[in-house]
């Protein structure tokens, strides 16, 4: 049986001889060099890091108060049948806020007016008696007593008319003063009574914050209103703003909550800026100075959500370097980790640089 199978397996020797011998043969090499990735080259702008000596700030939460305040009351007491504003509202100079019920006084206006009519009357016919009392007292007619009694009656006549006038003129005001309206620019603060409540003479109805002049009030403690003084310019942060407010210290109050052992202090700030009162702020309070590692705010980027910079290493190399970011004082950065100083930033980097491009140019921008 092996006899007819022989041919066949030096066949299958044949075959795997073959196999070896490929297998043994040294491959042809293969050239690398057109996928290499070349390097771009740029010309940027860089800057170096250097120590400066920062102001600590104490980062003092506030609230944007009005100077200067007005309350609304009426002179007169009557029901409230119009109240137009509430509470937030912004009100100019003769807009119509509170109108009083005005029955009581126009019938104090017709009342006065009958009493002027009534001694004005009596005023007239005094001063005919007198006159026929002068006439008669020549012809020795009538005693000197009836004369006198006759001057006295016409100088109570003028005391009355002058009551009389008087109590229609205060009327008159008092019907003008049903209308309230507003002197100023302002905001309403508060609102204390509703329509159809009974407004009594003197009482508020309204408070209101006058727009001139805005202040920031805060609290410090009396270790922090030490590093302070009054006219101090202080820079204040608002969520609404997206540039830096700088401020004046305006008045520092010495007495200290009982409770917090803080006192108040007022910062004024621009009026033209857009802050209302209640609104909340920020001052930012210098207690001390500590040198830090600071680099220009540009040369700051991200790359795939991680804050870093792109530095350029001896041979003008570019390399990124994840950085720890402090806080920003002016134009500047400060780096609490990730970077040395005398290192070259590169400032504003575009978007496409990546590690291992080449800087072209070797200007160094003053930091």
């Amino acid at each position: 049986m092996s006899r007819y199978f022989q041919p066949h397996l030096w066949v299958t020797y044949g075959l795997l001889a073959v196999a070896l011998a490929a297998c043994t043969t040294d491959p042809e090499p293969i050239d690398l060099s057109n996928s290499a990735v070349t390097p771009t080259s740029y010309q940027l702008q860089t800057a170096l890091v250097t120590q400066r000596t920062l102001p600590l700030f104490y980062a003092a939460p506030g609230t944007v108060v009005a100077k200067d305040q007005l309350q609304i009351s009426s002179r007169i007491t009557g029901y409230i049948d119009q109240l137009n504003v509430s509470e937030g509202d912004q009100i100019e100079p003769g807009d119509l806020l509170v109108k009083i019920d005005g029955t009581q006084v126009e019938a104090a206006i017709r009342s006065a007016k009958a009493g002027t009519q009534a001694a004005n009357a009596e005023l007239q016919d005094a001063r005919a008696d007198i006159k026929r009392y002068q006439a008669l007292s020549k012809t020795k007619a009538l005693s000197p007593e009836q004369l006198q009694n006759a001057e006295v009656r016409q100088r109570q006549a003028e005391a009355s008319l002058a009551q009389a006038e008087g109590a229609l003129i205060s009327a008159e005001q008092d019907l003008r003063s049903i209308l309230l309206t507003s002197p100023v620019q302002a905001q309403v603060r508060e609102r204390l009574r509703d329509q159809g409540d009974l407004a009594l003479a003197g009482e508020p109805i309204l408070r209101l914050d006058i727009l001139s002049t805005m202040e920031l009030e805060i609290y410090l403690s009396s270790a922090q209103i030490a590093s302070i003084r009054i006219g101090q310019q202080i820079t204040v942060s608002a969520p609404n703003q997206t540039q830096e407010i700088v401020g004046k210290i305006k008045r520092i109050v010495q007495f200290a909550d009982p409770v917090t052992r803080r006192s108040k202090v007022l910062i004024g700030v621009p009026n033209d800026i857009g802050l209302s009162p209640g609104q909340f702020a920020q001052a930012n309070i210098p207690l001390e100075a500590r040198p830090t590692l600071v680099v220009l705010a540009s040369a700051i980027t991200q790359r795939a959500g991680i804050a870093g910079v792109f530095l350029l290493d001896e041979q003008n190399i570019v390399r990124f370097r994840s950085v720890r970011i402090g806080r920003s004082w002016q134009q500047y950065k400060q780096i609490l980790a990730g970077v040395e100083p005398g290192w070259r930033l590169i400032l504003a980097p575009p978007t496409q640089l990546t590690d291992g491009d080449i800087n072209s140019t070797r200007a160094v921008v003053a930091p």
